[in-house]
């Protein structure tokens, strides 16, 4: 396997490592997704409800889908939920918040026209000890209707000081926030069109922060795999006094930079083909393209197809190497998918099996590009070949007929030369045939003196008997 081959490979199998390292993070992003899709999903069923009352139900959602995104971003385990997604639109608490495992903190939120009615419905006192919220442009009005009424000792005086004492903002646990909503932000996405651009804007803020996180990790192991390949094949050419140490040290830097680069596109570029197909085809036939590992194979087609023709266009390269460079990508890329499926189904433990089937996968596409058995033309391998069998052949077309004319020309001094032996030779053969059916020993070596003589030469033994006599003598010795 060439060393472009294999790069290829190790960038295939850590983009598949790097996928599962970060999935936490594309998780997070599908339920996010889930909170937008709901914005839109309540503007249709409050179409008919006053926009005044609809408009808190868009809040509460804004609300719990910027926290999501905030904790996103800082890599929290927290996960906020409306009551009302969840079944319960009348329950007490209005949003939940919780660790994965148990609710951390309950949310009472209220958004109303004036600050006085927010302050107003906030401070029952069913909503016992929880978290206020109001919209973010009245906050300051609340805090200041509050302290009136508390100081004035009005009957709802401990309501109002329990309201002033959890009032927020924005939604907050510890260090996750939202960036607080308006009470016109909120009225605002009760316009279907506007929902639906809010809906998007919140997705795609999403899906970018996971593109560049999950991109920054895989940018690293990208350079770090790159780099042990070139490091390796440093330290063979320097046993081999085929490189200086700092020829070496700057190929690994400068390998190590591509790396990083590749790492980074193929990764950012396959969280962002997983996004967009959740948008578009449904989350349950994203899912199934996810954990195939088609995203992944497709942005690797496409980054490496794109190193091509970058290559192309300055010049690197020649059409004819394009296209094969080009058939090679789309030919292991589809074969490391269609193994890397087989394989986490042979071997059910996570990544390990995917990583497996689409090493073999790769391997096997290479070779049936390589013997063009399945490719988009010829493959490299094959022009060169049928280069070199066209070269050969005019050379043979140019050396038959000189061939020939010498062979003529033999033939013919054999012919002026050797003809009045012809008989002789014929007939010492014929003794020498006749020598063998009847175990002659004798009439063998006549047939063989007679050819010897034919050249000036002569055997030093006329019989067998001669033979056997100079074998037994003591003081005979063999002249060659």
């Amino acid at each position: 396997m060439s060393e472009r081959d294999l790069k290829a490979s190790a960038n295939l199998a850590s983009s598949i490592y790097v996928d599962s390292v970060t999935l936490r993070h594309s998780d997070r992003v599908a339920r996010i997704f889930d909170d937008a899709n709901l914005l839109r999903n309540w503007n249709e069923r409050l179409s008919n409800v006053n926009p005044e009352i609809a408009q808190g139900n868009m809040f509460e959602q804004l609300e719990v889908t910027k926290f999501n995104l905030d904790a996103l971003k800082k890599d929290s385990k927290y996960f906020a939920r409306t009551t009302a997604s969840m079944g319960a639109p009348t329950d007490p608490v209005d949003i939940i918040i919780s660790d994965g495992k148990s609710v951390v903190r309950e949310v009472q939120a209220k958004s109303c026209k004036t600050a006085a009615r927010t302050t107003f419905a906030l401070s029952d006192e069913k909503y016992k000890e929880m978290a206020r919220l109001g919209p973010k442009d009245q906050t300051a009005k609340i805090k200041e209707l509050l302290d009136d009424r508390i100081s004035k000792g009005t009957l709802k005086a401990s309501d109002y000081e329990q309201t002033r004492r959890n009032l927020q903002e924005s939604l907050r646990h510890e260090n996750v926030a939202s960036d607080g909503t308006t009470y016109n932000e909120a009225l605002s996405t009760i316009d279907p069109n506007r929902a639906v651009i809010v809906a998007r804007e919140l997705k795609v803020k999403a899906a970018l922060f996971d593109m560049h996180e999950s991109g920054k990790v895989g940018g690293m192991v990208g350079a770090g795999v790159t780099a042990g390949i070139t490091l390796i094949d440093g330290v063979n050419k320097l046993n081999n006094d085929e490189a200086e140490i700092g020829d070496v040290i700057g190929k690994i830097a400068i390998n190590s930079a591509k790396g990083y680069a590749v790492g980074y596109t193929t990764t950012a570029l396959s969280k962002g083909i997983s996004h967009l197909s959740t948008e578009f085809i449904g989350k349950s036939a994203s899912n199934i393209l996810t954990k195939s590992n088609a995203p992944i194979a497709i942005a690797a087609s496409v980054v490496s197809c794109a190193k091509s023709f970058s290559s192309f266009l300055l010049g690197d390269i020649d059409s004819d190497t394009l296209i094969d460079q080009i058939s090679h990508t789309a030919i292991t890329s589809t074969s490391s998918f269609y193994y890397g499926v087989l394989g986490q189904v042979a071997i059910p433990i996570p990544v390990v099996g995917a990583m497996v089937g689409a090493g073999v996968g790769y391997f096997i596409g290479n070779l049936l590009h390589q013997s063009s058995f399945i490719a988009l033309g010829e493959c490299r391998a094959v022009t060169e070949a049928k280069e070199r069998r066209q070269v050969i052949e005019a050379l043979c077309f140019k050396a038959i007929p000189e061939i020939q004319k010498h062979r003529q020309e033999l033939e013919s001094n054999i012919q002026k030369h050797f003809s009045e032996r012809l008989a002789q030779f014929n007939h010492s053969f014929e003794q020498m045939d006749e020598a063998l059916h009847e175990w002659d020993p004798d009439k063998m070596l006549k047939g063989l003196e007679q050819i010897n003589n034919c050249f000036g030469a002569s055997l030093q033994f006329t019989n067998f008997k001669e033979f056997d006599e100079f074998m037994l003598d003591p003081n005979s010795t063999f002249e060659f």
